[in-house]
């Protein structure tokens, strides 16, 4: 009897797909302004210093500069350093990391306006926080991520 509904529970996760009761994968928009009220879920990060990663934070600011890390774990990434504006608590340099597998190469100049939305972290060094993901969503509990860097947005658009 147990095993039938352990079955059954499968059959309605593996029915439901990539839309079911736990997946979000949504599109959220780009925000017409960069203001600071946009920051305010990484605010909020960055008081509660959490240990693991939290979905579908929102960063804008101004491109400081734009490195590159060679390799590694998860490969190449660009690095794009940007200066936000939170809500209570002034300027912060926050980073946005894109794989450049998954992403493609996404550069900033200093200057240019700079708007995420993906998985953020706690970070150290130059950064107090960061985001990454920023890219159609690969699991359920996240929204699809994007950046747009002066203007232009990567991804274009995530399929269902």
């Amino acid at each position: 009897m147990k095993l039938r509904y352990q079955v059954f529970a499968i059959a309605i996760v593996l029915a439901c797909g990539s839309k079911g009761l736990f997946a979000q994968r949504r599109d959220i928009p780009v925000p017409s302004s960069c203001t600071p009220s946009v920051n305010k879920k990484l605010q909020q990060m960055i008081r509660d210093h959490p240990k693991r990663y939290v979905e579908n934070v929102m960063v804008c600011g101004i491109a400081q500069k734009t490195t590159v890390n060679h390799g590694g774990r998860h490969g190449s990434h660009h690095i794009i350093t940007v200066l936000v504006q939170l809500p209570d608590d002034g300027a912060a340099k926050v980073q946005i990391a894109i794989n450049d597998a998954l992403d493609g190469v996404v550069k900033a100049k200093p200057n240019d306006q700079v708007f995420a939305y993906g998985q953020g972290y706690i970070t150290g060094g130059a950064w107090v926080a960061g985001v990454h993901d920023v890219h159609c969503s690969t699991h359920a509990s996240a929204d699809n991520g994007w950046i747009v860097v002066a203007g232009v947005k990567t991804p274009a658009s995530c399929s269902r």
